[in-house]
């Protein structure tokens, strides 16, 4: 079955006063996705999303919603399917939850009861009725990211972009956000996630799109990365340059890393043999273990061009 694209961009740019924020990119986001946008800092990722919902415009490139294009008079009529957070989240503290989603709703121009407004602050993983009297300012800012992902819900969106969500949280933090995309995603929402904390992502994402310097090296579905992600042995022993020249002549070895007293191998190679070598030896190591790639080590593998682009 074809998949269905909710927001495409082509060729899309953007530049200020020479400098070029997005690079001729080019990404697809499909129905279901939970697409991670990956980059550093200045990357182009909240240009990007900046640009979808209208704050700034493309110096060049075009990009669709809905399959509806940025230059159709259609548009406006296709973005009221999403929503963003851009930046920081948008809610008054001196409000409750439930006055910032009456709020919400009359700047939507839209009417739902308490009841349904109710229901969606449950939905986002904050308890309605223990926060009745309670103002936003006394929040925790893990509630106030949930409580913005409420109120960008307001109006039933198909597509929800999000940037930085979980800047700033502590670990219960992203525990929280995490569980509370999924469930929405779980519930027919597709998700574009900006964000550099690159470990969150990989628990989330469906796909993942690389940006750097605003060009967009690399599209990868998830299960793709994995699959590229390459197993290794990870080992931590004094002397390790010694070490190191030992196990690569006694397992001929191809594919290493040594930085400081860390001897990393890629080749495919038994955990267990490599310990019975090092116990045999009477070699002395603090840690060794095995694992896989994630997608911070992938994504420095990109930015340095150890792997194509």
């Amino acid at each position: 079955m074809e998949q269905k694209a909710i927001f495409q961009t082509f060729a899309l740019c953007k530049n200020y006063k020479g400098f070029k924020a997005l690079d001729n990119v080019s990404m697809t986001i499909y129905e279901g996705d939970i697409y991670g946008f990956v980059g550093e800092n200045g990357a182009g990722k909240t240009t990007l999303i900046r640009l979808a919902t209208g704050l700034i415009h493309s110096n060049g490139g075009e990009y669709s919603v809905f399959g509806v294009s940025s230059k159709s008079k259609e548009l406006a009529k296709a973005k009221k399917q999403f929503a963003a957070i851009v930046e920081s989240v948008a809610v008054n503290r001196g409000l409750t939850a439930l006055e910032n989603l009456r709020m919400q709703c009359y700047i939507a121009g839209i009417k739902k009861s308490d009841e349904e407004l109710t229901a969606l602050i449950n939905n986002v993983g904050l308890d309605a009725a223990t926060l009745t009297k309670k103002k936003v300012g006394g929040f925790s800012l893990g509630m106030r990211q949930r409580l913005g992902l409420a109120i960008a819900l307001v109006t039933d969106p198909k597509f929800v972009l999000l940037d930085e969500p979980m800047n700033g949280l502590d670990p219960q933090g992203f525990v929280d956000m995490r569980e509370t995309i999924l469930k929405l995603n779980k519930q027919g929402v597709t998700f574009l996630i900006s964000s550099h904390i690159l470990s969150e992502l990989d628990k989330i994402c469906t796909r993942v799109g690389f940006l750097s310097h605003g060009k967009l090296l690399k599209e990868l579905s998830i299960d793709e990365l994995h699959d590229m992600a390459r197993k290794k042995i990870m080992i931590r022993v004094k002397n390790s340059e010694a070490i190191s020249k030992k196990l690569i002549k006694e397992f001929k070895i191809k594919e290493h890393k040594l930085e400081g007293d860390n001897f990393t191998i890629y080749d495919p190679l038994d955990i267990n043999k490599v310990m019975e070598y090092l116990v045999t030896n009477k070699i002395k190591v603090e840690t060794i273990y095995s694992g896989e790639e994630t997608i911070e080590d992938y994504y420095r593998q990109l930015m340095s061009g150890e792997v194509e682009a």
